[in-house]
């Protein structure tokens, strides 16, 4: 089962890599906002997996904040991405 956990953190680092050469490669707003979205997806995911792989109930915690945090992110950038947009019309 370790095998598998150790694995998955693997993927998740080369997922978030990924997310991070899109967001200095994109310059638009929005595929900025996406890749932000799915950083925040990925270390979510980063903490649980790690959670499981330590027993420990810390990182459960902060991946409950970190998800809160990437959606009022997440809905903020997209509220200002829309007045932005109505501004320019």
């Amino acid at each position: 089962m370790t095998i598998v956990a150790y694995l998955s953190l693997g993927f998740l680092a080369l997922a978030g890599s990924l997310g991070v050469l899109r967001i200095v490669r994109h310059a638009t707003l929005g595929d900025r906002a996406v890749a932000f979205d799915m950083l925040t997806s990925i270390l979510t995911c980063g903490l649980l997996v790690s959670s499981g792989i330590a027993i420990d109930g810390l990182n459960l915690d902060l991946a409950v904040l970190l998800g809160l945090l990437g959606f009022v992110a997440s809905v903020t950038i997209a509220r200002f991405i829309e007045s932005r947009n109505e501004a320019e019309s």
